[in-house]
C-alpha cells in the first residue's frame, strides 16, 4: 500500500511547517502549499523526496482546485489528511480610526480589503469542500482535517 498523502498549507512557515515535518515522520508524503515560493523550494529540497512545493494563493479558488487535483495524482490517487492552517492578518480594518477613505473615480469608497477573510475563513471552507471531493475517491474511503491558526488569524 502507498504512502499516506497530505496537503499542509502555509506550509513554508510556523506551524505549517511544523505540521509538515510531523506528518513526515509519521510516514506521510506531504504537498506544501503557500505563497512563498522561495522558501518553499528552499524547505521541500530539504525535506526530501517525500514532499512536493506548490506555490499557490489559496483565496483564489482555480489554484486552490489545481493543488488538490495535483496532489492526488501526485500521491497516486490518494489523498489522507488536509491540514487548513494557511492564514494572514488584516490587510484593513473596519473599525480603523482617523482613517482616510480612499474614493473611486466616482466619489464613492473604494472597496474593504477582503483578502483576510478569503484566506482565513473562504479559502478554508472551499479546501474542505475539495478535500472532501478527493477524499471520496481514495480505496479507503474517508480522511482527516485539521483547521489552524495563529493569534494573527482570530
Amino acid at each position: 500500500m502507498s504512502k499516506p498523502v497530505a496537503i499542509v498549507t502555509g506550509a513554508a512557515s510556523g506551524i505549517g511547517l511544523a505540521v509538515t515535518k510531523h506528518l513526515l515522520g509519521r510516514g506521510y508524503r506531504v504537498v506544501m502549499a503557500d505563497v512563498n515560493q522561495g522558501e518553499g523550494d528552499r524547505i521541500s529540497s530539504e525535506l526530501g523526496l517525500d514532499t512536493l512545493f506548490r506555490r499557490v494563493d489559496i483565496s483564489v479558488y482555480d489554484q486552490q482546485a489545481s493543488l488538490f487535483a495535483s496532489a492526488f495524482k501526485w500521491g497516486g490517487g490518494r489523498l489522507d489528511f488536509f491540514a487548513a492552517n494557511a492564514g494572514i492578518d488584516d490587510r484593513q480594518s473596519l473599525y480603523e480610526k482617523n482613517e482616510t477613505i480612499k474614493l473611486d473615480e466616482n466619489g464613492r469608497p473604494t472597496p474593504l480589503n477582503l483578502k483576510t477573510m478569503q484566506v482565513d475563513l473562504d479559502a478554508v471552507i472551499q479546501g474542505v469542500w475539495l478535500f472532501k471531493y478527493y477524499a471520496r475517491q481514495n480505496a479507503k474511503k474517508g480522511g482527516k482535517v485539521v483547521i489552524t491558526s495563529s493569534a494573527a488569524g482570530i
